[in-house]
C-alpha cells in the first residue's frame, strides 16, 4: 500500500493547532522573494542552514524585515525555544512539502 505525503496545504493546516507561529512566520515570508523572507531567518537561526546546506540563507547586510515581521519572527522562535525538536521537525515537514510542490 502506498502512503501519500501530504501537500503543502495540509502540513500547514495540520501544524495550525500546535505551531500556529512557525505556520504564519512561513505564510506572512511568501509576501518575499525566496531567501529574503523572515523563515529564512529562522532557518539560520534554529540551526538548520547551517546543519543541511552549510552557510547561513538570510542575507544579514541588507535585512528586509521590519516590525511586523521581526514579532512574527520572535513568536516563531518562542515556540520552538518551548516546543523545540517538534517545532524543528514540523519545519522539516514544511520544507520537504514545499520542495515537492
Amino acid at each position: 500500500m502506498e502512503t501519500q505525503e501530504k501537500t503543502l496545504e495540509q502540513v500547514l493546516r495540520d501544524g495550525e493547532e500546535r505551531f500556529p507561529h512557525i505556520v504564519g512566520l512561513y505564510e506572512w515570508s511568501l509576501n518575499y522573494e525566496g531567501g529574503k523572507g523572515p523563515i529564512t531567518l529562522f532557518l539560520d537561526l534554529i540551526g538548520y542552514s547551517q546543519e543541511e546546506i552549510g552557510i547561513p540563507l538570510y542575507d544579514l547586510k541588507n535585512p528586509a524585515l521590519g516590525y511586523l515581521e521581526l514579532d512574527y519572527l520572535g513568536d516563531a522562535l518562542k515556540e520552538y525555544a518551548t516546543i523545540g525538536q517538534d517545532a524543528y521537525d514540523f519545519t522539516m515537514e514544511i520544507i520537504d512539502a514545499e520542495g515537492r510542490e
